[in-house]
């Protein structure tokens, strides 16, 4: 899985260099989109590359910074980045409306958490290399529809924002302050500081993004 990962990004890599190198015919460079996508793919290669992922094969709480590095971290920068925008450069791209509705990005996300923490289909993605990958993918796609969404509706975004803070927070809570594990072959007190890390850290990201949000609104009413 490793060596499809590290394709993965090396192909991303490549086709976002060659939209950006294009573009740079025509425009300025966007340095600040170029930095969000490099420091995107550093937090990937944190997630799934690094010693991370095989303390992550052991640890619960290892699993749960690597989910969530993958979506309150990786997936906002490379939304930031614009990618679908550099890649216009190369070949026309049109992002289907209903995506990019706040309600519809919203729930296929909150879907994407919620299910794969169900005890039966968690074990079975730990236990299968290829479903674990489609986890790693589906948390990560779906954050980059959630997050999308966020930047292009500030109003509808921030609602988003505060309800899916409030929703992985109750995840997290119950992971948290649960009586007995929920998986089999992790401890209690090891599902209990994934639970934690879910519940408060990443929990932060969501407030934190909607005061981004709300403050880039104003900046634009004011000028």
């Amino acid at each position: 899985m490793h060596e499809l990962t590290v394709f993965l990004a090396v192909g991303a890599a490549l086709l976002y260099g060659t939209g950006a190198w294009r573009r740079a015919q025509h425009r300025c460079i966007d340095r600040r989109a170029i930095a969000c996508f490099t420091l995107g793919l550093l937090v990937i290669a944190a997630a799934l590359l690094s010693p991370l992922h095989h303390l992550a094969e052991a640890r619960l709480w290892a699993h749960m910074v690597q989910h969530e590095l993958l979506m309150v971290v990786a997936a906002p920068l490379f939304v930031a980045a614009r990618p679908l925008g550099m890649l216009a450069w190369i070949v026309p791209l049109r992002i289907p409306r209903p995506l990019c509705d706040p309600g519809v990005a919203f729930t296929v996300h909150a879907l994407a958490i919620w299910l794969w923490h169900i005890p039966g289909l968690f074990e079975a993605s730990a236990q299968t290399p290829a479903l674990h990958m489609v986890q790693h993918a589906s948390f990560f796609a779906s954050a980059l529809m959630f997050w999308e969404s966020v930047l292009r509706g500030p109003g509808r975004g921030v609602a988003s924002l505060f309800a899916t803070m409030m929703h992985t927070g109750a995840l997290g809570a119950l992971m948290a302050l649960a009586g007995r594990p929920w998986y089999a072959g992790y401890t209690l007190e090891d599902q209990q500081l994934a639970g934690l890390v879910m519940w408060v850290p990443a929990g932060l990201a969501y407030p934190i993004a909607a005061m981004l949000v709300v403050s880039r609104t104003l900046r634009r009413c004011a000028t």
